[in-house]
């Protein structure tokens, strides 16, 4: 089952394959999707302030194995700072990094359309 992810346009590698149209800031159509991504086009979607982009992910990872893995790395997390001791500061800085990784979980759940 095919996913799709966002990505940053500048960190996007060659051959991945756009799967949601790309329109410019007055709402004019830049790409159709599907289309693979290839140095020329990358470099006109950067011209034209274009900076994320939303690609096909073949990874095979399916939404339960991110959920898996969401779970064991919140505990990765309470677990790297069981030596702390106890404070709110404390309690901030999970809440911070637990918040942070749910927004990176949620972003990569996205399902291809």
């Amino acid at each position: 089952m095919s996913r799709m992810i966002k990505m940053d346009l500048d960190s996007a590698p060659e051959g991945v394959i756009v799967v949601q149209d790309i329109k410019d800031s007055l709402g004019r159509l830049l790409v159709k999707a599907p289309r693979t991504l290839d140095p020329d086009l990358k470099r006109v979607l950067l011209l034209r302030g274009v900076r994320e982009i939303f690609v096909q992910d073949d990874s095979g990872k399916n939404r339960e194995d991110l959920d898996l893995m969401f779970e064991k790395e919140k505990e990765s997390v309470r677990r790297r700072f069981s030596k702390w001791p106890d404070s709110p500061e404390k309690d901030h800085v999970i809440r911070i990094f637990l918040q942070a990784l749910e927004e990176f979980t949620r972003e990569q759940n996205l399902k291809a359309p």
